[in-house]
């Protein structure tokens, strides 16, 4: 269930980010709207499966949070592959 949410998670990330920047041609939204639209986003993420997953949409981030010993490294093999 954890991966379902994290790869869900993503989709809407990358979806609705990468489309603000497509939407910059057309109406020039500007980088400050484009980062809005990003940390929005981000957000509602976080709301929508973050109690499911904790929130892992970046592998980098899994990673850290291992390094510092906030995660179990076992974890981090679900989080960063499918």
């Amino acid at each position: 269930m954890q991966i379902l949410a994290e790869v869900v998670g993503t989709y809407i990330l990358v979806f609705i980010g990468c489309a603000s920047a497509l939407t910059d041609r057309v109406e020039k939204v500007g980088i400050v709207g484009i980062a809005m639209v990003w940390g929005f986003v981000l957000m509602a993420a976080i709301y929508a499966v973050g109690h499911i997953s904790g929130a892992h949409f970046n592998p980098a981030v899994t990673l850290a949070l291992a390094a510092i010993r906030r995660t179990r490294w076992k974890q981090v093999i679900n989080y960063c592959y499918l």
